[in-house]
């Protein structure tokens, strides 16, 4: 399997497809300047991906994630046994693919995501932030992300074109509201989980960018992780084919 720069890609859409040793027809692939074209078939392949294929990839609705840490008003934090679930709701509003620069983009929008989790924090600190351990849930709606970066094209033995990704990172947005809910306090008493819900639900932003955010990135990453697998299995004419209308 080669990979090939944007030099080459035209001349392989090309000959990949007209080669003789074809026994099935090549489909088609969307003129990468066709923005709808390219969403449509970008639209298909988010909800391919996230309804996962035997044998493949596994679903990511809910997505299950093992740690991550992080710190928050000077509270360092450790969240486990994190499920994320909304996944299957989001779509595809807008891809494209730039062929002179190899790269590609999938702006995404949630209607709702509810990330679960149980979470450590450092035992002391004067913060009414996260304290002791727990578990909690974070509700965000109306949440946009833009998945970005690089992606090249190979050969495979079926002598077609096949994309795959090179690079990958993530921006969000929050458009909406962010509640935030201890679902079940230890080793803190009733008063201080609703201190630190009353904190964390005031402190909206801070919540957002130092809790929430690193959830949805590693999300993101494992929801590429499986679209790489994914692309590589698929020819270029399956992943954004063309249509007629």
């Amino acid at each position: 399997m080669n990979a090939l720069n944007s030099v080459l890609l035209l001349f392989v859409l090309i000959t990949t497809c007209t080669a003789s040793y074809y026994t099935y027809p090549c489909k088609k692939i969307c003129i990468f300047d066709n923005v709808t074209c390219v969403t449509r078939g970008g639209f298909n392949m988010y909800k391919n991906v996230v309804k996962g294929q035997k044998g493949l990839i596994m679903p990511l609705d809910p997505l299950h994630m093992e740690e991550i840490d992080g710190e928050m008003a000077s509270v360092k934090f450790k969240l486990t046994n994190i499920t994320m679930y909304g996944l299957k709701i989001c779509a595809v509003t807008k891809a494209t693919v730039n062929a002179t620069e190899d790269i590609y983009k999938q702006y995404l929008y949630c209607p709702k995501l509810i990330s679960h989790f149980h979470y450590k924090a450092q035992k002391h600190s004067d913060t009414p932030a996260l304290h002791g351990t727990g578990e909690a849930t974070i509700v965000a709606y109306d949440y946009n992300i833009l998945n970005y970066g690089k992606y090249s094209v190979f050969v495979n033995k079926d002598h077609r074109p096949h994309f795959f990704v090179k690079t990958h990172d993530s921006r969000t947005r929050l458009k909406g509201k962010l509640v935030f809910e201890i679902t079940q306090g230890c080793v803190v008493d009733n008063r201080t989980v609703k201190e630190t819900a009353t904190y964390m639900n005031q402190h909206w932003w801070e919540t957002e960018n130092k809790l929430h955010k690193p959830i949805v990135k590693r999300a993101m990453s494992i929801l590429w992780h499986n679209t790489d697998i994914f692309v590589r299995n698929q020819t270029m004419g399956e992943i954004i084919p063309e249509h007629n209308n």
